[in-house]
C-alpha cells in the first residue's frame, strides 16, 4: 500500500517537473526573441571543430554568464554537467527540451559519473559547455574538470564570454549572477582554442586553468570595448 502511494507521489512530482519545464521552455523562447546578438571569434570555433573528428569542443564560461550563453546558442545541442539533485532535475528536464544532453553530477556528488557521461556524449559529437567556476565557486576560479574532460575527449577548450549591454545582477549570489534585460544586445566572444595534449599531466592543470580564466576575462573586456565604441558614436 505504501509502495503504491510512494509511486503515485513520484509520478505526480515527475509530471509537475515536466509541466514547469515546459513553461520555462516557452518563456525562454519568447524572451530570446527580444535579444540582439553579435558573435565575435566564430573563426575560433571553426578552428576547434576542424581539429576534431566529430567537430566537437568544450566551451568554458563563468557561471554568472550562464543565461547569456544558453540563450545565444538556442538551436545548438550541447552536453553539460547538471547537479544530481532535486533542483537539478528541473534544469535537466528543461535542457532536454532544447535537445541538450545533461550529465548528472557535480564536484561534490556524482562527479566521476558525470565526467564519464559527458566525455561519452562529446565523443558522439556533442560539444561540451561547462561553467568552470560553478556550481558554488569561488567565482572566476577555473576548476580542473574541464581540462580533464578536454584531455579525455581530445578536443579544444573554447573560452566563451557572453556579455549583455544591460542586465540585472543578483548581488547576494556567490557569483553576482547576471540576467540580460529584455531588448538588450548581447555580444558573444569566442576565444582562441586551447588545446590539451594526451601527455598533459595534472602538474600542468593549474597553469592551464589560469590561462582559461585569463582568456574568458579577455573576452569580456573585448565585449565591453565594443559597447564603448557604440556609445562613443
Amino acid at each position: 500500500m505504501l509502495d503504491g502511494y510512494a509511486q503515485q507521489f513520484f509520478n505526480s512530482r515527475s509530471m509537475l517537473t515536466k509541466f514547469i519545464a515546459q513553461l520555462i521552455y516557452y518563456c525562454i523562447r519568447l524572451l530570446n526573441l527580444t535579444y540582439r546578438y553579435e558573435f565575435l571569434g566564430l573563426d575560433n570555433k571553426q578552428k576547434a571543430q576542424a581539429g576534431h573528428p566529430q567537430k566537437t569542443f568544450a566551451y568554458a564560461l563563468w557561471h554568472q554568464n550562464l543565461i547569456g550563453a544558453i540563450f545565444s546558442h538556442i538551436g545548438e545541442h550541447f552536453t553539460m554537467v547538471i547537479s544530481d539533485s532535486k533542483d537539478g532535475e528541473l534544469v535537466a528536464v528543461t535542457c532536454k527540451k532544447f535537445g541538450h544532453h545533461p550529465a548528472r553530477g557535480s564536484s561534490t556528488r556524482g562527479g566521476k559519473k558525470a565526467m564519464i557521461e559527458i566525455v561519452k556524449n562529446m565523443k558522439k559529437g556533442f560539444p561540451g559547455a561547462l561553467t568552470v567556476d560553478g556550481p558554488k565557486g569561488p567565482a572566476h576560479i577555473v576548476k580542473p574538470g574541464i581540462i580533464e574532460i578536454a584531455r579525455l575527449s581530445h578536443c579544444a577548450i573554447l573560452p566563451l564570454s557572453p556579455y549583455a549591454e544591460k542586465y540585472w545582477v543578483f548581488k547576494k549570489s556567490w557569483d553576482q549572477f547576471r540576467i540580460p534585460k529584455p531588448f538588450t544586445k548581447i555580444i558573444v566572444v569566442i576565444g582562441e582554442p586551447i588545446y590539451i595534449g594526451e601527455e598533459t599531466t595534472r602538474d600542468h592543470f593549474d597553469d592551464i586553468a589560469k590561462l582559461v580564466g585569463q582568456k574568458i576575462e579577455l573576452g569580456e573586456e573585448i565585449a565591453k570595448a565594443q559597447f564603448s565604441k557604440i556609445i562613443l558614436k
